[in-house]
């Protein structure tokens, strides 16, 4: 039904309750369920750009932990996405850990932080092709290995013991993490604060404006009405055709 989702296990056996539970609970991780939206709906429905979104949309999808979403997004940076597809497939392929009744080295885990503090850097250079980024991997993969770095804290601090100012500061302090990397990262831990600007969302805003190039600031303005959700509605804005 519509309120109603199933959830299919592989593997062999039967599971525990307790395991049930885990699995369900990673889903609704994942998948948002217990984000309340509310709020911000009734911004969009003032908005007639963005009234479609206040039938439910918004829920951005997420990694089980603040490690993999910080891999993937640095994976991001300055390149194609055929290029972050390549790396990413690489580290699962060769890194992560095969899943009971899996299919093939794409359904292996997201590898470990201990996993790839282990690789060598040829692995980085020569299998991953990681280029630049490779340093910056293996540097944050051993920095939550040995326990230096805590990345789970910052996805579930709250905003009263983690101001979004702050949040950004220490994004961009880690290897790898700019300005776009860490507004890719706020999203993904539910800050909707910052617009994610790079060399697709620009380009894509203009286009649905009817211009050539639009300035920052001139975006940031548009959707400053929404306050911490502003990333948010921008991200739907720009990704209404994918829905439709």
């Amino acid at each position: 039904g519509r309120h109603h989702a199933a959830i299919e296990i592989l593997g062999p056996g039967t599971l525990g309750a307790r395991a049930q539970a885990a699995i369900v609970e990673g889903v609704r991780h994942v998948l948002r369920m217990d984000q309340d939206l509310s709020a911000f709906y009734a911004a969009c429905a003032d908005d007639p750009d963005l009234a479609w979104a206040a039938a439910g949309a918004g829920r951005m999808l997420r990694s089980p932990t603040v490690f993999e979403d910080v891999i993937k997004t640095v994976c991001t940076t300055n390149c194609t996405w055929s290029a972050t597809t390549r790396m990413v497939t690489a580290l699962v392929t060769h890194l992560g850990e095969p899943a009971v009744g899996g299919q093939g080295p794409l359904t292996n885990a997201f590898p470990s932080p201990d996993s790839m503090a282990a690789a060598p850097e040829r692995f980085y250079r020569e299998t991953a092709r990681t280029g630049y980024r490779g340093a910056y991997l293996i540097s944050l993969a051993r920095s939550v290995a040995s326990g230096e770095l805590d990345l789970e804290d910052l996805g579930t601090a709250t905003r009263e013991e983690l101001p979004d100012d702050e949040l950004e500061r220490r994004l961009i302090a880690l290897p790898g993490v700019g300005p776009y990397a860490a507004a890719h990262i706020m999203m993904t831990v539910g800050r909707h604060s910052r617009l994610i600007l790079d060399s697709w969302t620009r380009p894509k805003y203009a286009r649905l404006m009817g211009r050539t190039t639009v300035a920052d600031a001139t975006i940031r303005r548009r959707f400053r009405r929404f306050g911490p959700e502003a990333g948010l509605a921008f991200w739907l804005f720009l990704t209404r055709d994918w829905v439709e």
